[in-house]
């Protein structure tokens, strides 16, 4: 049989295929969404349709700043009337004008078999009422959610701390940056945080984001303070990460503190992310007052360069007028002439003010924000809060004075520290006042000193070394200066600046002890741009018997063996603790009390390529007689002994210190070795004063929120 051709007509199986293939696609075509022709034999989801989204709950509410909603905000996805699962919904706030939002505790959520996607909100830092937007694919209309945030109420007892010194910035690779932070912290009768404010500055992308109108709310519910009454030592967290996420370990802050009595404490940052020193001061006044004011304030301009300033201003009705020098990394003009605007603390509850005007004559006038704390009538914190520049520091009243001569100094001990920028020398030591007398505004200075300058030793404390000129205007209140000095390095000409003679520059709120008034001080020579104060001096036992005090002591140390991170070291660590001295031996425990001391080395001082936070660190060290100016050396046989850092056998570093004694109750520190220089004081504690603390007593948290390294 021969092959069948096809042409001119088709085969009838042909014909058949051909009709069934026909029928077969337009089944497909009618009914493919549900068959799935072509793509096996599962079901599809049908596509969801009339798609709407409510604000079940949690709109109408109000938070504190810093502080999250009591409620959830939950949203309801419906398709055609009927709950929907599996729905992606997006968050989102819609700040108000003055910038006030919440922060969500996730910004997509897929809805539950209920239909319903929910959030927390945290309040950030602005009062005021604002929306919260959900919404989904497909939905016309967004659910919306009204909110309000709301400011912080006055709390029982407020403490201002500031500190500053150097931070770990990832914006330098991570490496090295200076910072500063000030704020107020609220309690409870009960030793509880309630909340509080702040305001952070690097100058280098952590700036507090509000500023410079609003500060970083301390939300309580994270935050605490614990403190062992019996020693005055504990540690304080600072929840800021609904304002503030950057800083600290997520914007959780930790900080190590030594109380020298019920009214004032030492205190550093604890937790990695930074290290650096300053002070923690019961609030006696949110008001800021008219009056006379001395001021230094110390960081870096808009070009990251160490810069520092210091003056004298008067403040009456909100209107600055006054006179002031400044050095800008070597750059130093003197006489500027202050006009500025103190925009008062208006209502804020933690004493919170605000000064425009100011400016950085070295860099074209540009102007400088400054935000300052009331600790009282006469002592404010001070903080720069610019993105660019980043500087802090203090002013503190003149009194009822009307003038100041040379009778301002007599016999007194000084402590200078660079700026942790710098970072180039601290100096200490007494100076004697000659040819004083009352209407007399010059006279000149002898006594000894010691002065370390990046570890080569410029002064050694040799009596009559010291030596210049010191000099007060007779017209403008209180701005002075020291010319011509001799006998402390490369340190020739200092900016000199009085202050009550009854104020307490180191514990602003003891006006019993005996080193009252005198002056503050800053570095005019090209050489560095350091700050520090001048306090009068008491009576030195010959024999060392009124150095046998409980003390709290710290210390800011500037070092050249820093080894982290390892492409760009840090050079600072700071030592905070409480100690003893009993005939010359100094000693902190070897387990409490006195409790052993906390050292912040995030930069890898003191193990080579470890940072750490090292808790219970005893130090030790016998202190030979003084001298008649109340200099102390320690002997090279029992040194100043800092360690076993870390456990039994990590390594203890032995310092080179030497104290200047201002009186019974407070000393001068200076360290001066090759790798290492720093300035501290130790303050005689009050230990009855200490148990009548309201604080939270129990188990000290240390090394909180301590990052990975």
């Amino acid at each position: 049989m021969r092959p069948r051709r096809f042409v001119g007509s088709t085969p009838l199986i042909s014909r058949l295929t051909s009709r069934f293939i026909l029928t077969l696609i337009s089944v497909c075509l009618v009914v493919g969404l549900l068959t799935g022709c072509g793509g096996g034999s599962s079901m599809s989801t049908p596509p969801l349709q009339n798609i709407a989204i409510e604000a079940t709950s949690g709109s109408g509410q109000s938070a504190t700043v810093g502080q999250a909603f009591t409620n959830k905000l939950v949203a309801t996805v419906t398709s055609n009337g009927t709950v929907a699962s599996g729905v992606t919904v997006t968050f989102t706030p819609v700040a108000g004008s003055a910038g006030q939002y919440c922060t969500p505790s996730a910004t997509t959520v897929v809805t539950a078999s209920d239909g319903t996607a929910s959030i927390s909100c945290m309040a950030n830092s602005i009062p005021g009422s604002y929306l919260v937007r959900a919404s989904s694919s497909g939905v016309a209309t967004a659910a919306t959610f009204a909110e309000s945030n709301t400011a912080q109420t006055k709390a029982p007892i407020a403490f201002v701390f500031y500190v500053n010194g150097t931070e770990n910035s990832p914006a330098y690779g991570p490496g090295p940056v200076y910072y500063a932070i000030t704020g107020a912290v609220g309690f409870n009768s009960s030793g509880n945080i309630l909340g509080g404010e702040q305001d952070y500055n690097d100058a280098s992308g952590f700036t507090s984001p509000g500023e410079p109108t609003n500060p970083d709310a301390i939300n309580p519910t994270r935050s605490s303070m614990t403190v062992d009454p019996t020693t005055g030592t504990g540690t304080l967290v600072l929840d800021v990460s609904a304002s503030n996420p950057n800083v600290g370990v997520k914007g959780i802050e930790t900080f190590a503190i030594q109380f020298i009595n019920q009214k004032h404490g030492l205190i550093t940052q604890f937790d990695g992310s930074a290290t650096s020193s300053g002070s923690f001061d019961l609030q006696t006044s949110t008001s800021s007052t008219d009056g006379n004011f001395a001021f230094t304030l110390s960081g870096v301009d808009n070009n990251t360069l160490p810069v520092a300033y210091g003056g004298v201003f008067s403040s009456t009705g909100g209107n600055i007028q006054g006179t002031y020098d400044e050095n800008d990394s070597g750059q130093v003009l003197l006489e500027n002439t202050l006009a500025a605007t103190d925009t008062g603390v208006s209502a804020d509850v933690y004493g919170r003010g605000s000064i425009t005007g100011f400016t950085d004559l070295n860099n074209g006038n540009v102007p400088i924000s400054l935000v300052y704390y009331v600790v009282g009538p006469e002592v404010l914190r001070i903080i720069d809060v610019d993105l660019n520049d980043a500087a802090a520091g203090s002013a503190y009243g003149q009194g009822g004075a009307t003038a100041f001569d040379s009778t301002v100094l007599s016999k007194d001990v000084f402590g200078i520290l660079d700026n942790t920028e710098d970072a180039k020398f601290a100096a200490a030591g007494q100076l004697v006042a000659a040819n004083t007398a009352d209407g007399t505004f010059s006279a000149t200075f002898t006594g000894e000193a010691d002065d370390d300058e990046g570890g080569t030793i410029m002064a050694r404390g040799t009596p009559g070394e010291l030596a210049g000129h010191y000099s007060f205007s007779n017209t403008v209140l209180g701005y002075g200066s020291m010319t011509g000095i001799t006998g402390l390095g490369s340190i020739h000409t200092l900016g000199l600046y009085a202050t009550d003679p009854t104020l307490n520059l180191l514990d602003p709120n003891n006006t019993t002890a005996t080193n009252l008034g005198a002056a503050l001080v800053l570095e005019l020579d090209d050489f560095a741009q350091g700050t520090g104060i001048v306090v009068p001096q008491g009576t030195i036992a010959s024999d060392g018997s009124d150095l046998n005090h409980s003390y709290g002591f710290e210390a800011q140390a500037f070092v050249a063996n820093g080894s982290f991170p390892i492409a760009n070291v840090g050079w600072e660590f700071d030592l905070v603790g409480e100690g003893t001295f009993a005939s010359m031996v100094f000693a902190t425990g070897a387990g409490g009390p006195p409790t052993p001391a906390d050292i912040s080395d995030p930069f890898a001082s003191f193990v080579s390529g470890k940072p750490h936070e090292y808790s219970a660190v005893p130090i030790a060290g016998t202190a030979a007689p003084s001298d008649a100016a109340g200099r102390y050396t320690f002997k090279s046989a029992t040194p100043f002994a800092v360690g076993p850092v870390e456990s039994a056998g990590g390594p203890t570093v032995d310092f080179t210190v030497v104290m200047y004694e201002a009186g019974p109750g407070l000393v001068f520190s200076i360290n001066e070795d090759t790798l290492s220089e720093w300035l501290g004081t130790f303050q005689e504690k009050n230990a009855s004063s200490l148990k009548t603390m309201h604080v939270n007593r129990g188990a000290i948290v240390k090394n909180q929120a301590k990052p990975k390294h």
